[in-house]
């Protein structure tokens, strides 16, 4: 029983290791559109052109491409984990053979 307990500990937090990871991609995806939005305010005159701006437009596209490239990796990685800890946990509910009280025939 206890090794299910902590397996259960361990599903929950890689479930909101994941939600994390996904807010992150979104944050990622953001950036990797504003930051090329940014430049193209500056070419047609929407925004004034400082190099201090331009170097935060190019920043944001590439930080955001490489957020968004890490987190989703990362988010994989911790599905798979998820799916294999779901495994394991279902492995020792069987392993405990527990019986359910509307099975036992009178």
């Amino acid at each position: 029983m206890e090794q299910v307990e902590q397996l259960e500990i361990r599903i929950e937090e890689l479930r909101e290791a994941i939600q994390r990871s996904r807010r992150l991609i979104i944050a990622g995806r953001v950036c990797a559109v504003v930051g090329p939005a940014f430049l193209v305010c500056f070419m047609l005159g929407l925004l004034d052109f400082t190099p201090a701006r331009v170097i935060v437009g190019i920043a944001l596209a590439i930080g955001g491409v490489v957020l968004m490239g890490s987190s989703r990796s990362s988010t994989e990685q911790l599905e798979l984990t998820l799916k294999r800890t779901e495994a394991e946990r279902n492995t020792a509910i069987d392993a405990l053979e527990l019986v359910q009280l509307g099975d036992r025939s009178s």
